[in-house]
């Protein structure tokens, strides 16, 4: 039934008039025959010219019709005999949203020769990912000339996920004036670009920086560090004998001190793991798969940010099984790797960290207890382990959104839309005790979150 629902609203895209053809033609005829019989009533002294009023009134909405008809179909026709020749030129590009408020993506179209209605619209559409279809936007025109074959316009396309999008097919969209007829060429084309994550406030972080791989980068605030690998080595002649680990001589008979902690003036390396292992049979949720999806990249790249902003060089390792172990030291490099990661359950804290070289790791509510547990039982104390508890950005007072609900007309939004399938959902308790268990471990091992 969905499919078929689809598929007819694929149809209705391509039809050539709209709603406004339709609802006008009706009006016409609806008023024409409801006058033409009030003109028939006898013994009517003005029945004469009221004839020849109604039927001026008409030819003058059909002339209307016609004026619009005969626009859009000149640029129609141009259209398709330049797409057959294959001498049109579609450009499209992307650019950034300087508005951090603002959802979606600013999408500039540059297309040539194109003949554009005479006093009407080029419209567009977008096919991405196969089988999705985006509004019909009306690009706001920079260079308005009725004799230049090129058009250049740009619009905000409103997309709330973040992730990439491939677009496969640009439907133009030729139509009058009055918005009465709407003829349709289609453009192949093989793009992609991608939704990234913005950066929110969060509570400040004080993770424990590795030492740094390079001497030639001195940051301006001394950071503890810690000694080298394990923290030991073998007793020398000139080692403090204070230092000295008398539990490991009692079972080995091996003297080895324990190296002090110094303060490194060129401690500036972070590395930043961010676990998006998914312990739960989720994959048809469309909630988790997208709404706490984008809010885990967004906290993670926030994280990100802050870490950026305290002077740390920050290197993320990704856990995606197609880039396992990746290290990504960029700002745009991270970012893209956040846009295009998803839920995963191959690879575990265990597999994926290097306790050797994190400083910080990032889990989601969606990750295995036991997981969480192991590691901070056994790094607790040396890394630093952020939890995210996904649960929260779909929390809302029930007195709150009741008064909302009765009172205040609010938009379609998908983030409430999802809300209100969170609390149906039989995995939120799951999930919401899974949150409350890794928070009791974190306090147990004295990890700051």
């Amino acid at each position: 039934m969905q499919k078929l629902i689809s598929n007819i609203k694929r149809v209705l895209f391509f039809l050539p008039f709209t709603g406004y053809f339709v609802a006008f033609s009706l009006l016409i005829v609806f008023g024409y025959r409801l006058l033409d019989g009030q003109s028939k009533l006898p013994d009517s002294g003005y029945k004469a010219t009221f004839s020849l009023l109604l039927s001026i009134s008409l030819l003058i909405c059909v002339t209307i019709l016609l004026f619009g008809f005969v626009t859009v179909l000149i640029s129609f026709v141009y259209a398709m005999m330049k797409a057959r020749k294959q001498i049109q030129v579609f450009h499209l590009e992307t650019e950034a949203n300087k508005d951090i408020n603002s959802r979606g993506q600013i999408v500039k179209i540059r297309l040539q020769p194109i003949l554009s209605p005479l006093m009407g619209f080029l419209k567009i559409r977008l096919l991405y990912d196969e089988n999705s279809y985006s509004a019909k936007y009306t690009p706001i025109v920079e260079k308005n000339n009725i004799f230049n074959l090129t058009f250049e316009g740009r619009f905000n396309w409103d997309l709330p996920e973040i992730r990439e999008y491939h677009i496969k097919k640009a439907v133009l969209y030729f139509e009058d004036y009055f918005q009465f007829f709407s003829f349709s060429v289609s453009i192949r084309l093989n793009q992609h670009f991608h939704i990234g994550p913005k950066a929110e406030k969060l509570n400040s972080l004080n993770p424990n920086p590795r030492k740094t791989e390079e001497t030639s980068i001195r940051i301006e605030e001394l950071k503890r560090v810690e000694g080298e690998l394990i923290n030991y080595k073998n007793f020398e002649t000139n080692d403090d004998v204070r230092r000295i680990v008398w539990k490991i001589y009692a079972k080995n008979k091996e003297l080895v001190v324990r190296i002090p902690e110094i303060m490194d003036p060129y401690a500036s390396h972070i590395y930043l793991y961010a676990s998006f292992f998914n312990a739960f049979n989720n994959k048809s949720n469309k909630v988790i798969q997208s709404t706490l999806l984008d809010y885990y990249k967004t906290i993670c790249w926030s994280i990100y940010t802050q870490l950026s902003q305290k002077g740390f060089e920050v290197k993320f390792v990704t856990d995606q099984s197609n880039q396992l172990n990746k290290i990504y030291e960029s700002a745009e490099q991270v970012n893209h790797a956040l846009t295009i990661s998803n839920w995963q359950t191959e690879n575990e804290l265990k597999d994926y960290v290097k306790p050797i070289n994190a400083s910080v790791v990032i889990v989601s509510s969606l990750i295995e207890l036991e997981q969480v547990k192991q590691f901070a039982e056994s790094y607790g104390d040396k890394i630093q382990i952020i939890h995210i508890p996904l649960s929260e950005i779909l929390n809302e007072n029930a007195i709150k959104s009741w008064f909302r609900w009765l009172f205040i007309k609010t938009e379609n939004d998908s983030l409430e839309s999802n809300k209100t399938k969170w609390k149906l959902s039989p995995l939120r308790f799951k999930i919401k005790a899974n949150e409350t268990q890794i928070k009791k471990v974190l306090n147990q091992n004295r990890i700051n979150k």
